[in-house]
């Protein structure tokens, strides 16, 4: 099932080319990385050999440059065969790759996009603590600037790919207080004081780890610093959350695929499967639900290319439209994933069928990237926000 409404003809047969090619490279050892636990480095390089590893990068290092709505479609498709590979291309799509690519220097992007574009470098963001989720503003790695050098002291969790990536955007507090002096270093993982303490095991997505870093008193160049704290303002802050609403669309993309995938399976076994002499699409309590998963789910797949056709100047998608995007992306995926369970019945809570897989997988992105309810909390405040600065170009209620 492909969603052609405003797409381009070109647009289309990208959807098809990486639906295909998931099918063909990443379908059979789906199940594999979540039973083993392992990482799929053979998938990096079959991403890297097609280029989608350097999907969004630009092509003077080796990159595509295509643009963000395509890497949606990409992801989408990628994510309803494989979420663990998709999430792999999302990262270097999405993540700090792209972030250097549009915030670094030339000597920053020269020496990491190449690297990545090649699958010989993955580059994490090393964000959450544990004293600092939600609250970033309470946040305590901290950097020190020396003459030539930045020296970092302090602890993440949760890191994605703490344990295999080669490269950290770690966002750190340059001084002051709050959100204000917040900024990002970049600190290869074979830097002398970096240390990973451990690799948590989740309810499910154990191909792709997390891990809790330590930095002791770990030292790189001044060169390294990719943005920079302002201990008097929250610049900083504001610019790193900017580049973060690439994740924050990237997330919502895998999460279409996924509810996709949950709505191919459940609706073979609908038709198929007979009870009371009737096929169970007969039904109309369980006709209703289908109806109502798909509204949620087209509802979130346009917002989702809402956002991702928009950018602010620094070519991030813009905080607004991503967070309702990826607030409803991460839910309807949940919403499938329990619905495929529900209707599967016995087989959906089996290891035999890739149901309950699949709602493991889902279930941390409402709280990754940003949880359901603090993307919430930001709508809200924006909503009033607006609603504010133009009260006095509306009709006054009588």
């Amino acid at each position: 099932m492909y969603n052609t409404y405003l797409l381009t003809e070109e647009q289309q047969k990208l959807q098809r080319w990486a639906y295909e090619l998931a099918q063909a490279e990443f379908q059979a050892s789906a199940e594999r990385w979540e039973r083993e636990g392992t990482f799929p480095w053979e998938h990096v390089a079959t991403l890297a050999e097609q280029g989608l590893l350097g999907f969004t990068l630009p092509r003077a290092f080796g990159g595509l440059e295509r643009s963000r709505l395509e890497a949606v479609l990409v992801l989408e498709q990628l994510a309803r065969v494989c979420l663990t590979t998709a999430e792999i291309a999302h990262i270097c799509m999405n993540g700090p790759s792209y972030a250097i690519s549009r915030l670094g220097s030339q000597a920053l992007q020269a020496r990491y996009l190449p690297e990545v574009v090649a699958g010989k470098c993955l580059i994490g963001i090393a964000i959450t603590e544990d004293e600092a989720g939600s609250s970033l503003g309470e946040m305590s790695t901290r950097a020190h600037v020396q003459a030539t050098s930045v020296v970092i002291n302090g602890r993440k969790c949760f890191t994605t790919i703490g344990d295999v990536g080669g490269t950290f955007e770690v966002v750190v507090r340059f001084g002051g207080e709050g959100t204000r002096g917040l900024g990002a270093v970049l600190v290869d993982a074979d830097t002398p004081g970096f240390v990973v303490e451990r690799v948590y095991e989740k309810i499910g997505g154990n191909g792709i780890h997390e891990a809790a870093l330590r930095f002791e008193h770990c030292e790189v160049p001044c060169e390294q610093v990719l943005i920079e704290g302002d201990p008097a303002t929250s610049n900083g802050f504001k610019l790193v959350m900017r580049a973060y609403n690439a994740l924050r669309l990237g997330i919502a993309a895998n999460s279409l695929g996924v509810a996709q995938a949950a709505l191919d399976q459940l609706l073979p076994h609908l038709l198929q499967r007979r009870q009371f002499g009737a096929p169970l699409a007969a039904a109309q309590g369980l006709r209703w639900r289908v109806a109502r998963l798909v509204l949620a789910l087209e509802q979130a797949r346009l917002l989702t290319y809402r956002a991702a056709l928009l950018s602010d100047d620094y070519g991030f998608p813009p905080a607004y439209e991503t967070a309702l995007a990826k607030l409803a992306a991460t839910e309807v995926a949940l919403q499938a994933a329990d619905e495929a369970i529900q209707v599967l019945g016995w087989r959906g809570i089996t290891k035999d069928y890739p149901a309950e897989r699949r709602y493991r997988e889902i279930r941390g992105w409402t709280i990754a990237g940003g949880t359901s309810e603090m993307l919430l909390e930001s709508l809200a405040r924006q909503v009033f926000r607006r609603y504010e600065q133009s009260a006095g170009h509306a009709p006054q209620a009588e």
